[in-house]
């Protein structure tokens, strides 16, 4: 069997090790930053009752403790699911982590679905172009696209939709959606208006997500394009694809059947870290054209000095990395049989 009990125990213990880790430091650097949280919860007070109020809220918070006694009491909260209220919100944080996650993810996905095929096939072009001046074109324009800082690119796409007329800002418009009685019940807009027949509030959603998703497609396209470019040449080069060619098989399933197979494994161990990275891009670009999600929440966290929210989003990229980087460990122990985890 490629995947073994033993590596998922190891993996689980190395994640939660990872997370503590995460946890403990994000905390230190947080606390002992400029800024007082108990000031933000107890609502910028003023006048001679101010001083008392902070210090209840100090007392509310736990940060009255020991610097020690915080960190495990925070860690703590974090295993068991509840790290209290969000000092912006005041709600439960991972109550608003979890309604801003699948706008992300929404986000991402789209994106992903645009770059990593896309890129994979623009690779295998130019491996079957090798040396020409496509295949010269298509890896300069990998490299292009894997190195463009993607909130630069956010603003070029919307600034050049700006002359149109359009801008397409936040996830919906809110009087289409409250003229066409639209609600959110999965949270992923697209989906949710397939579920309830909106085909207008679909077109809306949709316009304004590939413009964000565009951006954020960049740098798996480009990841995927180089990878799965260098990949195939080589696959191309081995003498059971040059048999295969002697042999008379057809050129598509040499291609495919044969380099592209062989190149399979690999590019979906990077694809898998180009996903896990292209998270914070998301959050990026969704801050760049207003949209709703994690992009947002991470910066209320830090100008709010929200630091419960601000750590249970570092938790959370943390989680998302671990979880998808396994993921493609796995996916490439089950297509390549030679890879033992």
């Amino acid at each position: 069997m490629p995947l073994s009990l033993n590596y998922l125990v190891k993996r689980l213990l190395w994640s939660v090790s990872v997370l503590v880790g995460v946890v403990v430091f994000s905390y230190l650097v947080i606390i002992l930053s400029p800024g007082d949280p108990a000031v933000k919860w107890a609502g910028n007070p003023r006048g001679p009752g101010a001083t008392k109020a902070v210090e209840e809220a100090r007392r509310e918070l736990g940060l009255d403790l020991p610097l020690y006694l915080q960190v495990l009491n925070f860690l703590r909260m974090v295993f068991t699911g509840d790290l209290g209220l969000s000092i912006a919100y005041r709600q439960p944080v991972f109550a608003v982590l979890s309604r801003n996650l699948t706008a992300t993810l929404e986000l991402l996905a789209f994106a992903y679905l645009i770059g990593a095929p896309l890129g994979s096939l623009l690779g295998v072009l130019a491996a079957l172009r090798r040396g020409a001046r496509l295949d010269g074109f298509l890896q300069t324009l990998g490299l292009a696209l894997a190195s463009t800082p993607t909130f630069w690119l956010g603003m070029a796409i919307f600034a050049a939709l700006l002359p149109s007329g359009f801008a397409p800002y936040g996830r919906v418009s809110t009087g289409l959606a409250l003229a066409t009685g639209f609600q959110a019940v999965t949270g992923f807009y697209l989906i949710d208006a397939i579920l309830q027949l909106n085909p207008s509030v679909f077109l809306d959603v949709l316009a304004r997500l590939i413009p964000p998703a565009l951006a954020v497609a960049a740098y798996p396209l480009g990841v995927c394009l180089r990878i799965s470019r260098a990949l195939v040449a080589d696959a191309l080069l081995e003498e059971y694809v040059r048999a295969a060619v002697a042999w008379g098989v057809k050129r598509r399933a040499v291609v495919w059947s044969y380099a592209f197979r062989a190149a399979l494994p690999g590019l979906v161990q990077v694809a898998g870290i180009a996903f896990a990275y292209s998270l914070v891009d998301a959050m990026v670009v969704e801050y760049v054209f207003g949209r709703e999600g994690l992009g947002r929440l991470l910066f209320d966290a830090i100008t709010l000095s929200d630091f419960k929210l601000a750590i249970g989003l570092l938790v959370l990229v943390a989680t998302f990395y671990l979880v998808v980087n396994t993921l493609a460990d796995i996916a490439q122990a089950l297509i390549d049989p030679r890879v033992k985890l």
